[in-house]
């Protein structure tokens, strides 16, 4: 099973990435970081349509397994993230032949947060695999502030989850 990370945060090395880096880098898992590539937000006309996004989409779709890294940001996924899906409109219009490929695709969200347990995140993405035809693994969270000893613990079990999901060596 050919897996990719899709990471988006404000920060390239913050909390998340280090929780990444952390979680998966034993497994060698490419990472794409979306602040690497300049995607414009969605576009009615697609004057946007030749920016990264269709060569990124491009690449992507040669791995089975899509696992969305982003922090929580106010109760949802970053905005690096959220520019990302509705880009998603472009292959359901102007590239229908790549948004046909998502179909059968598996994704997995791995998600930090620091302040609070953001009920309904996943709301989001279960519509948008069930939609596309995709298969939702689940999420994972993992709290990055340092004062919650619940919180710091629930972290072990959250790595042990990801492993079984994703069927890979974590430490």
């Amino acid at each position: 099973m050919s897996q990719a990370i899709i990471f988006g945060s404000s920060r390239s090395f913050g909390k998340t990435r280090a929780v990444i880096d952390d979680l998966l880098s034993p497994s060698k898992i490419n990472l794409f970081d979306l602040n690497s590539y300049k995607i414009s937000p969605f576009d009615y006309d697609h004057a946007n349509r030749h920016d990264d996004f269709m060569p990124l989409i491009e690449r992507l779709l040669h791995y089975d397994t899509w696992i969305i890294a982003t922090p929580v940001y106010w109760y949802n996924m970053s905005t690096q993230h959220k520019i990302f899906f509705d880009r998603f409109s472009d292959l359901l219009t102007i590239r229908k032949d790549l948004g046909r490929q998502l179909r059968g695709k598996k994704l997995f969200v791995i998600a930090s947060f620091g302040d609070s347990y953001p009920q309904g995140f996943e709301d989001t993405f279960k519509q948008i695999c069930d939609y596309l035809g995709m298969a939702y693994l689940g999420s994972s969270f993992f709290y990055s502030g340092s004062v919650n000893q619940e919180y710091l613990t629930n972290n072990a079990a959250q790595a042990r989850l990801v492993s079984e999901r994703l069927s890979i060596n974590t430490p």
